[in-house]
C-alpha cells in the first residue's frame, strides 16, 4: 500500500472519534418541527447548491438578527449581540431546521461567541482605520463569519484528510510549461481546486480558507493580530481575490475535475468498510471489487439526488413563474388585450417545469469504461507508490481581436434568430410581446437549471465524454439560453420577491414565535421538575 493511502486511512479514520459530550444544547421537538418545515420550504422557494444551504442558513440567521437591532443601520457593528445571547439562539435555530443532526455540545456556544466576538472586533478596527465600513465589506467578513462558525460547528476532518491525499497525488505531476508561476503559487492553486472539486467550495468558504493559510494565528487571534489584519485589510483582500480568480485556476480545475469521483469512492470505501480498510487497499482483487461495488452504489445516490434536484428546480421555477403571473402577466394582458389569455397563461406556467422534467429524463448515466478508469486509478494511487500520469499545462494565448469578434458575432445573431423564431411561434399561438418576453426569460432560467442538475451526473465521470455532431449543433444554440440564465439566476436571487417576503414579513415574527414558545415549554418543564423534585 502506497505511503499516501496509508496516511489517508490513518487521518480519515481518526477523524470518527468524538470527544464525549457532557451536556448538549435541546431543543423542544415539537416546535422543532415547526421550524424544520418552514425551513424547506424557505430552501425550496431560494435555490441553493445543498453542500451550501447549511452555511447560507448561518449567514441569513445572522442577518436577520442583525437588521432586527438595527445594527447595521447604525454602524455596522456587532456591539449588541451579547445581550440577545446570539451564538445560542444562533445554534438552536441550526437544530431545529435539521441543519445540525449530531447532538451540539452547550460548550459550543462559547466556540461560536469568540468567532461572531472576533469579527465584530475586525470590522470595528477597519471602521477605525478606514474611518467606514461599507455594506460590501460588511456582507464579506460576514460571509466568512457564517464559513468560520460551520467550520467549528461541524469540523471536516475527514473531508481535510481527503483534500491532503488528493493534493499529495496530483500536485507533483502538474507541471505549467513556459508560464511565469512560482511553485507556491502553483501549489496554492492545486490546493484551491482541491477544495473546489472535491466538496464544492464557493468563494466566501475559499476566502476563510486562505485567510487563515495567509495568517495561521487567525483561528485564535488576539487583537494585535486582528489589529495588524484590519490595518492591512485592503492587501489582503486584494491578494485573496486575486489567488481565487487567478487566471490559472481553470487549467488546473480541468484536470483535477475529472479526478473528484476517484477520491468519492475512496471515502465511501473507507466509510462503509473502516475495519477492513488496510486490508482493501493493499490487496488488488479485494480492492476492485469494493470499488466496483460503492461505484454502483454511487450512480444510485446520483439518481436519487437527480430527482430531488429536479423537483426543487421545479418547484423554485413554477412558484417564482406563478408569483410572476399574478403581478405582471395578468395585468399587462389585461393592459394591452383588453383580456386575459389565458391559454398563453397556462402555457407560460407550466412549460418550464415541464421541460425541466423533460431534461432530467434524459440525462445519461455513465457507461462501463468509466467504471474500468475508476478502478485503475485507485488502483494506481493505493498500490503503486503514487507513480502515474503527468499533467503539462501550456500557456493559453488566447484568439485574436478579430477571431473573437467573428465568433462573438456568429454566437449573438444565433441566439437572436433562436428568439425571433420563438417569438414567432409564440405569435401564432396568440402570445403577446410581453408573455412571449416571460416564455423566453423562463427558458432561459429552465436552460440553466438544467445544465446544473445535470452537474452530479457529470461528476461522476473520470474519463470524457465523447462529443456528437447533433450534441454539438443542440450546444451551439443552447449555450446563449444557458448564459443568459445564469445571468438571470443571478439577478433573480437578488430580487427573489417569495424570500424577501418571507424573510421580512414571516420569518422574523414566526423565529420570535418559536423562541418565546420555547422558553414558555423550558419554563414548564423547569415548574414540572420542581413539583417532582417537592
Amino acid at each position: 500500500m502506497s505511503k499516501v493511502t496509508d496516511r489517508l486511512i490513518k487521518n480519515f479514520l481518526e477523524a470518527e472519534y468524538r470527544t464525549p459530550i457532557d451536556e448538549i444544547l435541546k431543543v423542544n421537538a415539537v416546535i422543532g418541527k415547526a421550524a424544520f418545515v418552514y425551513e424547506k420550504v424557505r430552501n425550496a422557494i431560494d435555490y441553493q447548491e445543498e453542500h451550501l444551504i447549511r452555511k447560507s442558513a448561518i449567514y441569513r440567521i445572522l442577518k436577520r438578527k442583525l437588521l432586527l437591532e438595527k445594527v447595521i443601520l447604525e454602524n455596522y457593528l456587532l456591539d449588541k449581540y451579547h445581550h440577545e445571547n446570539l451564538p445560542k439562539q444562533l445554534l438552536q435555530e441550526l437544530i431545529r431546521g435539521g441543519y445540525i443532526r449530531d447532538k451540539v455540545p452547550v460548550q459550543m456556544v462559547k466556540v461560536v461567541d469568540d468567532i461572531i466576538q472576533k469579527y465584530n472586533v475586525l470590522l470595528a478596527k477597519i471602521k477605525e482605520s478606514e474611518g467606514k465600513l461599507t455594506r460590501k465589506q460588511w456582507k464579506y467578513f460576514l460571509e466568512m463569519c457564517s464559513v468560520e462558525i460551520e467550520l467549528a460547528v461541524i469540523p471536516p476532518k475527514k473531508e481535510k484528510a481527503l483534500i491532503n491525499a488528493m493534493f499529495s497525488v496530483y500536485n507533483p505531476r502538474i507541471k505549467f510549461k513556459n508560464q511565469d508561476i512560482t511553485d507556491q503559487e502553483k501549489e496554492l492553486q492545486a490546493y484551491l481546486c482541491c477544495h473546489r472539486v472535491l466538496f464544492k467550495w464557493d468563494e466566501a468558504m475559499l476566502r476563510t480558507l486562505l485567510l487563515g493559510l495567509y495568517y495561521p494565528q487567525w483561528k485564535k487571534a488576539d487583537e494585535a493580530t486582528i489589529g495588524k489584519i484590519a490595518n492591512n485589510i485592503g492587501k489582503i483582500v486584494a491578494e485573496i481575490d486575486k489567488q481565487i480568480a487567478h487566471p490559472l485556476k481553470n487549467q488546473v480545475q480541468k484536470v483535477l475535475q475529472k479526478k473528484a469521483i476517484i477520491f468519492w469512492i475512496i471515502q465511501d470505501i473507507l466509510e462503509s468498510e473502516p475495519k477492513k480498510a488496510k486490508q482493501i487497499f493493499g490487496d488488488a482483487e479485494l480492492l476492485e471489487e469494493e470499488i466496483k461495488k460503492q461505484v454502483h452504489k454511487r450512480y444510485k445516490g446520483v439518481r436519487v439526488k437527480l430527482r430531488r434536484g429536479v423537483v426543487r428546480s421545479i418547484i423554485y421555477v413554477f412558484f417564482t413563474k406563478m408569483v410572476l403571473a399574478l403581478a405582471l402577466e395578468f395585468p399587462m394582458d389585461w393592459y394591452l388585450n383588453g383580456a386575459i389569455n389565458y391559454v398563453s397563461v397556462a402555457i407560460n406556467i407550466l412549460f418550464p417545469p415541464f421541460l425541466m422534467f423533460v431534461v432530467a429524463i434524459l440525462i445519461r448515466m455513465p457507461k462501463k469504461e468509466n467504471t474500468t478508469k475508476i478502478v485503475n486509478e485507485i488502483s494506481q494511487i493505493a498500490l503503486k507508490q503514487n507513480e502515474g500520469k503527468m499533467y503539462e499545462l501550456k500557456p493559453f494565448h488566447g484568439r485574436s481581436k478579430i477571431s473573437r469578434y467573428i465568433f462573438n458575432l456568429i454566437y449573438g445573431l444565433t441566439f437572436l434568430f433562436s428568439i425571433m423564431m420563438i417569438f414567432t411561434v409564440l405569435y401564432k399561438w396568440g402570445f403577446n410581446f410581453f408573455s412571449s418576453l416571460i416564455f423566453v426569460l423562463f427558458l432561459t432560467l429552465v436552460s440553466f437549471f438544467g445544465m446544473r442538475i445535470r452537474r452530479p451526473v457529470q461528476d461522476l465521470l473520470a474519463v470524457e465524454r465523447r462529443e456528437s455532431i447533433i450534441g454539438s449543433i443542440v450546444d451551439f444554440f443552447a449555450l446563449p439560453f444557458v448564459s443568459m440564465g445564469r445571468w438571470m439566476s443571478g439577478k433573480f436571487s437578488k430580487i427573489n420577491v417569495l424570500a424577501m417576503f418571507l424573510d421580512l414579513i414571516i420569518e422574523a415574527p414566526f423565529k420570535l414565535l418559536i423562541e418565546v414558545f420555547e422558553d414558555l415549554f423550558g419554563f414548564i418543564r423547569e415548574k414540572k421538575e420542581e413539583v417532582m423534585d417537592d
